[in-house]
């Protein structure tokens, strides 16, 4: 992972963020608020979800498969997967400068993702609606192989 700045946390523990990744188009507060919300979450933390890209609807992000994420097989848990798809789709949404809570998700598993293994995430919004928005979500492991392939529908909480 790139290091960038260090940012003082309420509780005073320093927390290394990652360098800003690329902006391609976005006005500079959409884009630092997604970047806020790409790195700012406590689940993101927890899986060092990096981004890497972020366009209008889309996202490009990166995370690498801990230890403690495996399962009995020795291999990521689908659960972790899972979530660093669901973040994507929702950092995606977030360049389009709403806030949403999911409704519904399916995912496809395609490949094992292996430990220590880093995943790359690129979503895209597919489609905008009063109400819901539908975001798509493909993850690759660092051979460029797909590993899951995931939808998900999310509620507009606000528009800003």
């Amino acid at each position: 992972m790139a290091l960038g700045k260090k940012q003082q946390r309420q509780n005073s523990q320093e927390v290394t963020l990652p360098q800003a990744a690329k902006n391609e188009g976005l006005s500079r507060e959409i884009f630092d608020a997604a970047v806020k919300f790409a790195t700012g979450s406590s689940a993101n933390q927890l899986l060092g979800l990096v981004p890497l890209r972020l366009a209008r609807g889309e996202a490009e992000t990166e995370m690498e498969i801990s230890p403690s994420f495996a399962n009995s097989h020795g291999i990521s848990h689908g659960g972790f997967v899972v979530a660093f798809a669901d973040s994507t789709m929702g950092i995606a949404i977030r360049t389009l400068n709403l806030r949403v809570v999911t409704v519904e998700m399916n995912t496809n598993f395609l490949a094992p993702a292996k430990i220590k293994e880093k995943l790359r995430a690129v979503s895209r919004v597919i489609h905008e609606g009063r109400q819901l928005i539908v975001a798509e979500a493909e993850v690759y492991n660092e051979n460029g192989k797909l590993v899951a392939k995931s939808r998900g529908t999310f509620y507009i909480v606000k528009r800003e």
